[in-house]
């Protein structure tokens, strides 16, 4: 087993604790927007603001947003007609997530739509947008809006006039920028594509179990660093694996890794079962190159195998060392799939959370369960529960202008009275007539379900085959295959099915339910609500929770 690291000496404590470093961040965060304190305009001057782009953040310490804000600023003071009011800023790069995640972009044109921003600042043209179509768009919505421009590097006739002429100057500048992005991206993807093909990192976050190895060269000449395995971490992942095969949760792994290697979060605590869980499935564990794996969508399946490195001749690129072997990863991906659809798993923490994934804010995101703990002035500690919108934490502070709070208590309490009201016996016959009617010998989803059992039939015959006399040596690589084949079916015909099932209700009358519904488990209550319920949009503010809530009924 590898050493493990010491613990404090200052504070005597002697466990093992190997703590995984968090996500790295910026030496200077700037907020995306900030308003100047104390600042009025003078008299004969109009309030402008700056717009400062960083458009890579390098980790040496470069200032380029003070020195573009120095710049801006004795520009304006010397043309003696502007006040300096606030400034907006990103601090990202240039890639096509930045641009998504623009978040003082976003939050300056959204001032302009609002009438609040009459005049904007920025370095060059090209710190604003690097595609000509929408950078020529932008102006002209600007010019139509009477929002002034002032560039340190463009010619302010060039921004704020509408003559053909500006209007050619502009565009072929946009241009020139776009051009100069498309140029810089595909050198990289080049570089990247070669990278993976030959096995070597690029960069990105670390890999759980692996670390960074020496630079080295390839038989076509090509240098790289490639993964390692980490001294601690690739020994737990070895030890997971047959935990989770003799049926372990992610939590006892988690648990385990504490005991026996130290391995906790960045803040001291045991790793989470998501974290854990990310890196079991992970084709990593079989030795395979990711590649161009897409952002995580909330809902969305993808098969992770679709997203590894492959050589000139198609065959996937062994970046790294193995875990496990394939068949064995694959029966653990088995176990943990059926795990997590399992009828006995309870969500995080003590409270359940019934209206989770359903509660929408204005901004369009999901409000999520939040707890809070708080003292009286008499030194009486409270625990509060409230339903919030975190998109603003997540993504900064103007991305949602005006994030919702909701009280679990009475918004619980009101959907679940909506739901006693709207369960007519009438509407939970219509209900159990198209159920019915969804049973039928010739509805599709039943040839569905039987392709879907021969299908589970055929792998389970495959797996009772691992090492066996009949598939050894090369055969091994022919089971696999055919594993693949037989997991891509099921997952096919699964996906099918849930597009055209229908559910049937828990409850047959509205007595029914007014009588189960308070010793019925949170997983049938969440069912039935996701059944009658589309959606529930919830309103700011801080009126009575009827008020503010709109339910969206789906019956």
């Amino acid at each position: 087993m590898p050493e493990r690291p010491a613990g404090d000496p200052d504070t005597g404590d002697q466990r093992p604790n190997f703590r995984r470093p968090g996500r790295l961040t910026r030496a200077v965060s700037y907020p995306a927007f900030r308003a100047y304190e104390g600042v009025s305009c003078a008299a004969g001057t109009q309030p402008i603001w700056l717009y400062l782009r960083l458009s890579k953040y390098h980790k040496d310490g470069q200032d380029a947003i003070e020195r573009q804000r120095i710049d801006l600023t004795r520009k304006l003071a010397g043309e003696s007609s502007w006040t300096i009011v606030g400034e907006y800023v990103d601090n990202d790069s240039a890639s096509a997530s930045a641009v998504r995640s623009r978040k003082g972009w976003h939050a300056l044109n959204s001032d302009i739509d609002a009438g609040v921003v009459t005049a904007v600042a920025f370095w060059k043209l090209d710190r604003t947008n690097r595609v000509a179509a929408r950078c020529i768009e932008w102006i002209a919505e600007c010019q139509r809006r009477g929002v002034a421009l002032v560039s340190h590097q463009d010619a302010s006739d060039e921004l704020n006039t509408a003559t053909a002429g500006a209007k050619l100057v502009t565009g072929i500048k946009a241009l020139l920028a776009e051009v100069e992005t498309d140029t810089m991206s595909e050198r990289q993807r080049a570089a990247k594509a070669h990278a993976a093909e030959a096995g070597f990192n690029h960069g990105g976050t670390r890999p759980f179990g692996w670390m960074s190895g020496p630079r080295e060269t390839d038989a076509l000449g090509r240098s790289g660093v490639r993964l390692v395995p980490h001294p601690v971490e690739f020994a737990a992942l070895r030890a997971a694996v047959p935990m989770v095969l003799s049926g372990a949760s992610l939590m006892t792994v988690s648990r385990h890794w504490v005991e026996e290697f130290g391995i906790t979060t960045a803040a001291g605590s045991p790793m989470y079962e998501g974290n854990v869980r990310r890196a079991l499935v992970s084709p990593r564990m079989v030795g395979y190159r990711m590649r161009k794996v897409p952002e995580h969508q909330r809902g969305v399946r993808i098969d992770l195998l679709d997203y590894i490195a492959r050589d000139a001749s198609g065959q996937p690129v062994i970046g790294q060392e193995p875990v496990c072997d394939r068949v064995t990863w694959m029966r653990m991906q088995r176990v943990l799939s059926e795990a997590s659809r399992s009828d006995t798993r309870q969500p995080w923490g003590s409270r359940e959370w019934l209206l989770t994934g359903l509660l929408f804010c204005q901004c369009g995101n999901r409000l999520y369960g939040n707890q809070k703990n708080y003292k009286h002035a008499d030194g009486e500690s409270v625990r509060s529960y409230v339903y919030r919108c975190q998109v603003n934490r997540r993504e900064g502070r103007a991305t949602c202008g005006k994030a919702v709070t909701m009280q679990a208590d009475k918004a619980e309490a009101f959907v679940e009275g909506w739901l006693f009201a709207y369960l007519s016996n009438e509407r939970l016959a219509k209900a159990r007539a198209e159920y019915e009617a969804a049973r039928g010998a010739d509805h599709p989803n039943n040839s569905i379900v039987t392709q879907l059992d021969e299908a589970r039939a055929e792998r389970d015959a495959l797996l009772v085959q691992q090492g066996s006399d009949k598939f050894r040596g090369a055969m091994v690589s022919v089971l696999v295959g055919l594993l693949a084949d037989v997991q891509a079916r099921i997952d096919k015909l699964q996906g099918r099915l849930d597009a055209v099932s229908v559910d049937d209700l828990p409850v047959a009358s509205n007595a029914d339910l007014a009588a189960r519904w308070p010793e019925m488990p949170l997983g049938p209550k969440r069912h039935l609500l996701a059944r009658v319920v589309t959606r529930i949009d919830a309103q700011p503010g801080r009126g009575p929770v009827a008020d503010r809530l709109v339910v969206i009924p789906r019956l």
